[in-house]
């Protein structure tokens, strides 16, 4: 290392230790290095571009992550939170998840190397960091592409009067998720699908909505005698009960952690905040209004899937125009769970870009891997839904929390600046140990780093809260099940309409 970089190593941490730091090119000072990073993608070179998403494609991508038959699911959870505690806890919640997808979307303009939540969990803590957290990161992605998929089968089985084995329609949707989501490559090309798909979520949950206003007795409500739709405007819950809503709150919003890729992908990603600032509003809102209207209306008689709270011939309907939605839904989880082995495989190489034997190899068997875990995953486990809340439970926090709480503690250590577009830049790494005790001390830097600490701080402990609670009470939940005889056989091909 010449004396100019040295110099430059000393000034980045120059607030050390007063003591001093010894030899810095052999790592001293708690482990500080130099390491160079550049940009993930390449805009000059290559046959595909995976620069091309507009700050418009961008929102409506986040706008598909986040939007679902989850916006049909809440009303259950203002009925055991109670309305008002519960308009509270999800506007928390949206708060929390819009903050953490502004640190994971705005991290590359620091960090341009970073393209899944797993990349930035080497950057926290190491190479051991990465590869628990990226494993974890994609399981979960196939898990939810697999509800996807579940949610599908379950429109064919409305449509279709159950015309077939519901593993026979999972099978179908996961092979239509392989053919389309090969044959797109790049997440500017989905982002033209998720529009489609948007469209369809938000026609059907309205179309459910403005029906079960026009009614005079909800659907699922006994034919005959008074109908009780027990409005709760305060909780009457325990704590298992309390959480397990918490928790399916959390789940309806909780896909900041895919927000790295959207933002890898992004021909400005300086525009990120605009983006997710049009797609969070105007999720938030959507499922705010629909909730209260839902919820007024037919109190506790919410039917199960959401969008049969009408009756069967709206079901029909409903699930007609939602299955764009649900098949692009299938699409964007598996594309994303796909990229991350993608990337991680053909990172620095040339076939990343090129269209090589290698790359399309690479691409079409990490897509192929990923469609086959999550229908094996569906057909297998006798409670999905309930495993999926399980999932939920135990790893939304820690991407929607967690994570963003302690990158929030990592930039309060280490100040970045951002780096240039297209441009290497030289990073001083420092140990855990040693990053985390100057985030803690950040507080003596002035009021606004104090606000920055007191809010990682929030954000890791609710996330903890909510990892326990949720955990505890899903749990609680499937015991129930197992009790009551609810737990189907694997590979069902009953009805789940």
């Amino acid at each position: 290392m010449d004396k100019a970089e040295k110099d430059k190593v000393q000034d980045a941490t120059a607030d050390c230790d007063d003591e001093g730091c010894p030899d810095l090119s052999t790592g001293g000072c708690d482990g500080l290095a130099i390491q160079a990073h550049q940009d993930l993608f390449s805009r000059e070179t290559g046959d595909v571009d995976f620069r091309a998403v507009s700050w418009q494609g961008a929102a409506i991508l986040i706008t598909k992550f986040q939007i679902g038959l989850g916006a049909l699911s809440l009303p259950s959870t203002f009925h055991v939170l109670g309305f008002f505690p519960g308009i509270l806890c999800f506007v928390i919640l949206a708060v929390i998840t819009t903050f953490a997808g502004y640190m994971c979307g705005n991290a590359r303009q620091y960090y341009p190397q970073l393209h899944s939540i797993g990349d930035a969990a080497e950057l926290l803590s190491g190479k051991g960091a990465r590869e628990l957290v990226g494993a974890i990161y994609y399981i979960y992605l196939a898990l939810v592409a697999g509800a996807g998929m579940l949610t599908t089968s379950v429109a064919l089985n409305a449509l279709s009067d159950h015309g077939a084995c519901t593993m026979v329609f999972v099978g179908v949707t996961c092979v239509g998720t392989f053919l389309i989501g090969t044959g797109f490559r790049s997440l500017e090309k989905v982002s033209w699908l998720s529009w489609i798909g948007v469209a369809g979520i938000i026609f059907a949950i309205w179309i459910t909505a403005i029906a079960c206003l026009t009614q005079n007795r909800p659907a699922a409500a006994p034919s005959t005698g008074p109908v009780e739709l027990d409005i709760r405007v305060f909780p009457k819950a325990t704590f298992a009960q309390a959480m397990s809503a918490v928790s399916n709150q959390l789940f309806a919003l909780g896909s900041s952690g895919t927000f790295f890729s959207v933002s890898a992908e992004m021909e400005k990603p300086e525009l990120f905040t605009r983006s997710l600032l049009c797609g969070q509003g105007f999720i938030v809102l959507t499922n705010i209004v629909i909730s209260s209207i839902i919820y007024g209306k037919i109190g506790q008689f919410l039917a199960s899937p959401a969008l049969g709270s009408a009756g069967p011939l709206i079901k029909k309907i409903s699930y007609g125009v939602a299955f764009p939605g649900l098949v692009v839904t299938a699409v964007l989880w598996s594309h994303i769970a796909a990229k991350y082995w993608f990337v991680r495989i053909l990172r620095g190489t040339r076939h990343l870009q090129s269209n090589t034997v290698t790359h399309w190899c690479v691409w079409s068997g990490s897509m192929s891997m990923t469609v086959i875990f999550a229908f094996v995953i569906v057909g297998v486990v006798p409670f999905f839904d309930d495993f999926l809340s399980l999932v939920g439970a135990l790893v939304n926090p820690v991407f929607t929390n967690i994570l963003p709480g302690f990158m929030l503690l990592y930039f309060l250590a280490k100040h970045p600046t951002k780096v240039a577009e297209g441009t290497q830049y030289e990073d001083t790494e420092q140990s855990s140990v040693a990053w985390l005790r100057k985030g803690f001390k950040s507080y003596r830097k002035g009021w606004k780093d104090t606000v920055a600490l007191a809010i990682a701080c929030f954000m890791i402990l609710s996330g903890a809260l909510i990892i326990i609670g949720g955990t505890y009470a899903t749990i609680l939940t499937i015991q129930e099940s197992y009790k009551e005889g609810d737990v189907s056989r694997t590979f069902s091909c009953a009805d789940n309409s």
